[in-house]
């Protein structure tokens, strides 16, 4: 058995096609780089992705992301427990994808929190630092 896991993908947007499809737009790749500290964003995404062994499916699932010197933002995620594995013989895990959306985040420079909340504890998930721009640095007093 293969322990339960967790992921995060940040981006600025989400979007669906016709079939369903999640299209997810403004992708960070890298740290969030800010002009001043704070500033308020239009929106912030956090697509987390969960799995476990088929064996041992979550019961119960929270999302939660800190945003430095903000509250806790949480999400629950809905659990259908009639799925059935019988449908594929060979699949061996259960994915889990979900979006949490922030309207209008206040950013700070710090570390971003965020994490799988389940019925047997907490996955923390690997997520971004928010980080004042380079840009932004105020230059020194020439003498």
């Amino acid at each position: 058995m293969i322990a339960r896991q967790a992921s995060l993908l940040v981006a600025d947007e989400i979007f669906y096609n016709l079939s369903g499809k999640a299209i997810l737009q403004g992708i960070y790749h890298t740290d969030i780089a800010i002009p001043n500290d704070p500033i308020t964003a239009p929106q912030l995404l956090f697509f987390f992705m969960a799995e476990s062994d088929i064996t041992d499916p979550f019961q119960s699932l929270m999302l939660e992301v800190t945003l430095p010197g903000s509250d806790p933002v949480r999400q629950p995620v809905p659990i259908f427990p009639n799925i059935v594995a019988a449908s594929n013989p060979g699949r061996s895990r259960f994915f889990y994808r979900q979006p949490l959306l922030i309207p209008g985040p206040t950013l700070r420079a710090g570390h971003i929190e965020a994490k799988v909340i389940h019925e047997k504890g907490e996955i923390v998930v690997g997520s971004p630092w928010i980080i004042l721009h380079p840009s932004a640095a105020k230059p020194e007093k020439a003498n």
